[in-house]
């Protein structure tokens, strides 16, 4: 969705699980107009060389085949990485139109780890840059606070849209092969309920959207969106932004 790309920078909740094979994802890239999208990739083995693929994927489910710096036009990158060795790939467009989707990693020998980051000009800030980094997530691990427990996992994100403050904007991507279906729950601080929705996602799928734009019942509220989902199908993606692109990233909690 253009309009969460221009005006919102996305940072990776990471709750994703170890569909498709997987070693690790990636929930949001970004390139073209005023995005770029970098990825850096460490090989921690001191002894064997990792052979990664980087594959991509559009909003809706199909491969994606995005412009590598250096390298050309591709839906699956596939690179190596030393022992003890690191690598940037680059996503950097000159079409004027933003595209955006998701990314997995795939990897043989060596232990890799790794990070996004995202690169936005600013519209009429006089060349001025915004960047948030995005950590790799792994399979059956993430940068949540408690673990999920092996029935009814929940993603809990905090959001705040008060007016001429904040905006929160969030992206979702169902990484498996099938549809999924997840409830999700939008309450005030109270605990008081402001909307309930089903999100659907056809396989692959990666939505994105502003909170408040979406959803007419948070514009001025702040609170928590709960999400009854496999951790094993879903990455959630979110971003908190003030009127003058500033950006903070939101962690999320699951129980």
């Amino acid at each position: 969705m253009p309009k969460f790309i221009v005006r919102f920078l996305v940072l990776s909740i990471v709750c994703a699980g170890t569909a498709l094979g997987q070693q690790g994802t990636f929930g949001q890239i970004a390139y073209g107009g005023s995005w770029q999208t970098t990825f850096t990739l460490l090989n921690l083995s001191a002894s064997g060389v990792a052979t990664v693929t980087l594959s991509f994927y559009g909003d809706n489910g199909s491969p994606l085949s995005a412009p590598v710096q250096g390298f050309g036009v591709t839906s699956a990158y596939t690179f190596a990485i030393s022992a003890g060795g690191a690598q940037n790939v680059v996503l950097s467009g000159s079409d004027p139109i933003t595209t955006q989707g998701w990314a997995s990693m795939s990897s043989t020998g060596g232990t890799v780890r790794g990070q996004g980051s995202f690169r936005f000009v600013v519209p009429n800030g006089n060349g001025a840059i915004s960047e948030a980094v995005v950590p790799l997530t792994l399979p059956g691990s993430a940068l949540c606070i408690l673990p999920f427990p092996p029935t009814n996992p929940v993603i809990s994100v905090p959001f705040d849209n008060t007016f001429g403050q904040y905006v929160t904007s969030l992206a979702f991507a169902n990484t498996t092969t099938s549809a999924q279906s997840y409830v999700m729950e939008f309450d005030d601080q109270s605990g008081n309920p402001l909307v309930a929705d089903t999100l659907a996602l056809t396989p692959r799928q990666h939505k994105a959207f502003v909170s408040k734009d979406a959803y007419q019942a948070l514009a001025g509220k702040k609170g928590i969106l709960r999400i009854h989902a496999d951790p094993a199908s879903l990455t959630v993606l979110g971003l908190l932004s003030n009127s003058t692109n500033a950006i903070t990233t939101i962690i999320p909690v699951t129980q």
